[in-house]
């Protein structure tokens, strides 16, 4: 077995894990309540009003992962993403807030192409990089999110700090790389938690566009956030989501966003993790190829063939590109999910049994009257 692939299996076993913990959860989910056994202070307090200094001494977190079973939701068992209530302590919240805002500078995106970062009106948040392992309290969280994703510490990028003030938003996106460079260090990004250092008033949601609402509608969420699956910024939760499936391609329902900040100031923590580990400080990078592994399809089963076609199909591709996406009986397309013609596999399967049943009565026929 190859590397790649003993690393493909790790990755799908970790989530199968995540997934058995979030399950045994038998308490219902109550988003005004304080997770259990909590000692800290007030969850939804705004710590950028006066954070301590970052070299304040913070209170050791308690063992929040012998909890998990009664903090953590399953939010999408087929995407695998979970949420973690109070992952993070108040005064580890403010402590990252009062060591990352004199440094913040304009967020931007990846560049498909290069690889760089260019400023785009699709991110108009604030950010910064920590180092790895920064500091006692930057530690001891990349180490809890270490156990909990059961993946090591060195697969992770440093932590990135974000702060979005009003109307400031971060569109739809991937955090999985396009472009080859991308896999250049520790392979593609597997997985991303998601920690909310403050609550917001309003609006400032993390959105997954590719999920229905569960009920159809989020009541009380912004616009932005109402009929897809939402999770709204709490001091402390944390969002885990994979950006890869258990197959090795993209996991098309990790397409997320940040809905605009409405009232209030928002500060968020990113935690990026790569299949393997992730060269930092004068290590030496090592690229992990991408390959991903076919899943059989039952005889008959109408799925899409490329992990575009939902966008392609979006864009009108399905009456510009008919060969391509739909095709023939003789030749069927590639996005005939994505662009709602299903049926046609049945119509064109039909019309070939009955022409060969038809051939078949010719042949018998002719075989009798000889």
């Amino acid at each position: 077995m190859s590397k790649r692939d003993t690393t493909l299996r790790l990755l799908s076993l970790a989530a199968l894990c995540l997934l058995a913990a979030a399950k045994k959860a038998n308490t219902a989910y109550d988003e005004d309540a304080a997770p259990p056994d909590w000692a800290g202070g007030d969850l939804d307090s705004n710590p950028s009003v006066e954070p301590p200094s970052a070299g304040a001494a913070v209170p050791v977190q308690p063992d929040v992962l012998s909890h998990r079973t009664e903090r953590m939701q399953v939010l999408d068992e087929e995407a695998r993403i979970f949420l973690f209530r109070g992952f993070l302590s108040p005064e580890e919240c403010d402590h990252i807030i009062a060591l990352s805002d004199p440094q913040l500078q304009r967020s931007g995106v990846v560049n498909t192409e290069s690889g760089g970062s260019d400023i785009s009106d699709i991110r108009t948040s604030s950010g910064v990089f920590l180092e790895r392992g920064q500091d006692d309290v930057v530690k001891a969280i990349e180490q809890r999110i270490a156990a909990w994703t059961l993946l090591p510490v060195g697969n992770g990028e440093g932590l990135q700090v974000l702060r979005y003030h009003k109307s400031q938003k971060y569109d739809a996106h991937w955090d999985y790389f396009f472009h080859k460079e991308g896999t250049a260090n520790g392979g593609n990004r597997a997985a991303t938690v998601l920690s909310y250092l403050s609550g917001v008033e309003e609006g400032g949601e993390t959105v997954f566009p590719n999920i229905p609402a569960p009920g159809g509608e989020n009541v009380g969420f912004s616009e932005c956030a109402r009929k897809h699956l939402a999770v709204r910024p709490r001091k402390g939760d944390a969002v885990l989501f994979h950006s890869i499936a258990p197959h090795g391609a993209l996991e098309k329902k990790s397409l997320h966003a940040a809905c605009p900040v409405i009232k209030g100031v928002k500060y968020s923590m990113a935690k990026w993790i790569h299949v393997g580990h992730y060269a930092t400080a004068g290590e030496v990078p090592i690229a992990i190829e991408q390959e991903v592994h076919q899943i059989p399809k039952p005889k008959g089963a109408c799925e899409d063939d490329n992990d575009f076609c939902d966008s392609w199909a979006s864009t009108g591709e399905c009456t510009n590109n008919v060969a391509y996406m739909i095709g023939s009986k003789y030749a069927p397309g590639h996005c005939l999910k994505a662009c709602g013609m299903c049926h046609l596999l049945k119509e064109w399967k039909g019309e070939g049994e009955g022409q060969q049943q038809q051939q078949q009565g010719q042949e018998e026929a002719e075989v009798t009257a000889a």
